[in-house]
């Protein structure tokens, strides 16, 4: 039976359930002076600018600068709607059409990057490297990067359309697609060679943790001897499907563990089944958070060998706590360690073997096998140890 203590520290639906109480007699001067300066700005507000003002964002701008103040960029402030796009996205399921996007820098256009299998848009011809120029008849360039997705998503059975130019044909085409509830593919599975199975980790989501143990199963059925795990440009995600996955792969023992501010301790551990292969784990600079926990957790035990660049360097947990209003508050809770006990905020996890690659090849959204110089030593550290 797997343990269940590390929910404790998940990045995402932890719900706050103890109560705080503070003394009246200790804060309420210091709580009655801010609100006495908060009307006295509203005031001088009301009565002197001459633009009309947003109430409800002068109040979210309180909220927002109050949390941004701390000086630490992983403790956040969401609004209502910010809030239920983090949601969203952590579950893994959206309503849309199904593609991944991203900026091209040479040209500011909105490139995709990925279109997810039985999609809207793949039904509706869309390809990777097609460039969105436009959705229900408003013009989208780079800039528009962060709008575009709420124009293109929307109600599932309800029809959007985009308007593309496709590079190879040097054509624009209109499509039009009907949203569903698309489940983004977080885990990418595919034979490599004969015997390599190559497992690609986007994020760290609800559902990767199912996608990643249906990518092992696949990789047994085909007599694969030994893995590659690609966590390159994995940002991280929640520390609980994190722990699940490290399960999969470790012999009993710690998998990761974290200390509150109280220095409470909560210790996550392998329970002893694990898939019994040679693993190699691709990281590079990009390698954040829980993609950090799980090669720490590997490397630690002696499970894999990693490839790539030194990691980003980010040892610390944020609990998300829902306000009764529906937006909510993000907060650096605690720090994590490696099984060996080493915190790598600021630090990061050094690769076994360190491997660069070229600066243009660093911002393309896939890479053919003889560009990846990276894989390729994967390949090869993998055929030793399979040897």
């Amino acid at each position: 039976m797997k343990q269940k203590g590390f929910l404790k520290g998940a990045t995402i639906g932890f719900v706050l359930s103890t109560v705080i109480l503070f003394s009246a007699t200790l804060f309420a001067d210091k709580y009655d002076y801010i609100d006495k300066k908060l009307e006295v700005i509203q005031r001088a507000l009301d009565e002197y600018y001459v633009g009309e003002l947003d109430q409800t964002a002068m109040e979210e701008g309180i909220y927002k600068g109050l949390v941004s103040a701390v000086g630490d960029p992983y403790t956040t402030y969401y609004t209502q709607e910010e809030f239920e796009e983090v949601m969203e996205k952590s579950s893994g399921v959206y309503a849309g059409i199904g593609v991944q996007m991203m900026v091209d820098q040479n040209d500011n256009s909105i490139l995709v990057t990925d279109v997810f299998p039985s999609s809207p848009a793949e039904k509706a011809g869309m390809l990777i490297n097609d460039k969105i120029i436009g959705a229900e008849g408003q013009k989208l360039t780079g800039d528009d990067f962060s709008t575009a997705p709420k124009i293109i998503k929307g109600k599932p059975g309800t029809k959007v359309k985009v308007t593309v130019f496709r590079p190879s044909t040097n054509e624009t085409l209109e499509l039009e697609m009907k949203r569903e509830n698309v489940i983004y593919p977080s885990v990418e599975h595919k034979m490599l060679q004969e015997d390599i199975s190559y497992i690609k980790v986007r994020e760290f989501e609800e559902l990767t943790y199912k996608q990643f143990k249906e990518a092992l199963d696949a990789s047994e059925k085909a007599n694969a001897k030994g893995l590659i795990i690609d966590l390159r440009n994995n940002s991280g995600g929640l520390l609980d499907i994190t722990v699940k996955m490290a399960d999969e792969l470790i012999p009993e023992g710690i998998i990761v563990s974290t200390k509150n501010k109280q220095g409470e301790e909560d210790v996550m551990r392998a329970d002893g089944e694990y898939i019994d292969l040679p693993v190699v784990v691709l990281v590079n600079e990009k390698s954040a958070s829980a993609s950090e926990v799980l090669s720490g957790a590997l490397k630690d035990h002696n499970r894999a060998v990693l490839v790539g660049k030194r990691t980003y360097g980010k040892g610390i947990v944020q609990t998300i706590m829902p306000l009764t209003d529906g937006s909510a508050l993000k907060v650096t809770t605690s720090q994590y360690f490696t099984p060996s006990g080493v915190c790598i905020q600021g630090e990061g996890i050094e690769p076994d073997y360190d491997v660069s690659l070229a600066p243009e090849l660093m911002i393309k959204p896939a890479l053919e096998y003889d560009e990846d110089a990276q894989l390729q030593k994967a390949v090869e550290v993998l055929k030793e140890q399979m040897k």
